[in-house]
């Protein structure tokens, strides 16, 4: 098993290299073949991408819902390439990102109650947390789902951790998150995932219904801490906006329970606004109306 992670890893480390060693613009045009490749070829997540597209825009042509599916598979593939092309290039990547809003992440540590940041697979997730931490000059501990192929993990442990920011390991981080917080430090979430049904929070999502996990919501209205909803997206020329905004659940009413739905329903009415607006950078290979 060790040999076979080895060899994916250098075989996953010398495509990332070889798209990505001539510039931008060449990356780009990588992107557009890889795309040709899993889209029309291998066909890799085809029906599932079909099928979760046609439930949030019903109005689609064919014709638009293929063009829309290849573009989601063109920036799939871009996401994936600029780990690579923006590894170790930390002031470049200080200056690709825009952050809209900025005001509210400092006003918000300033509170001295700890932070957490909430976003989604969106834009380019992993470039907005690595550089969130050094635009409100305090580190994020992101927490990220243990990979199995360990050579592949330190990789993205050491693009996570190059402005400062530290990993915390999903199974081992209630505790973690708990401490963080308390010692007015900030958590980054990507909270877009779904749950299973038997134990998930149904909301609604594209006027469809989907479970979600409970995990944040119940941090946050059990520490009293502020949350924000952070989307890092990709504009045409390159560059990045992340779009800042509070999450506030002050006047929830009911009971706990309750105000566990009303948060999450919120965070993915917020996801849903920001996903109209830039429909193909959204994961949707991801299963998220399984039930």
């Amino acid at each position: 098993m060790k040999l076979k992670h080895k060899i994916e890893f250098y075989l996953f480390f010398f495509l990332g290299k070889l798209f990505t060693s001539f510039g931008y613009g060449i990356l780009k045009k990588s992107s557009n073949f890889l795309a040709f490749l899993f889209f029309r070829i291998l066909k890799i997540r085809r029906k599932v991408v079909s099928k979760n597209l046609s439930i949030a825009f019903p109005n689609l042509t064919l014709e638009e819902l293929n063009q829309l599916s290849y573009k989601t598979y063109k920036n799939s593939a871009l996401t994936f390439l600029e780990l690579f092309y923006y590894y170790g290039k930390k002031e470049e990547l200080l200056s690709i990102i825009n952050v809209e809003n900025i005001n509210l992440l400092h006003k918000n540590i300033k509170k001295q109650n700890g932070l957490i940041l909430l976003t989604g697979h969106l834009g380019n997730w992993e470039l907005g947390a690595v550089v969130a931490g050094a635009k409100m000059n305090k580190p994020l501990n992101v927490l990220v789902k243990k990979q199995k192929n360990s050579y592949v993990a330190k990789w993205l442990t050491k693009f996570r951790e190059q402005l400062n920011n530290k990993e915390i390991l999903l199974g081992l981080s209630i505790r973690e998150i708990y401490k963080t917080i308390k010692s007015n430090g900030a958590v980054g979430i990507v909270g877009d995932q779904r749950a299973q049904k038997k134990d998930g929070i149904k909301v609604n999502f594209f006027a469809k219904t989907t479970y979600t996990f409970h995990g944040t919501a119940n941090i946050a209205l059990k520490t009293q801490c502020p949350v924000l909803v952070v989307f890092c997206t990709r504009e045409k020329n390159g560059t990045y906006n992340c779009h800042v905004r509070e999450l506030d659940y002050s006047k929830f009413n009911g009971t706990h329970e309750e105000k566990i739905v009303q948060f999450n329903q919120m965070y993915m009415s917020y996801l849903e606004e920001t996903i109209k607006k830039y429909p193909e950078q959204w994961f949707w290979m991801h299963n998220i109306w399984k039930y």
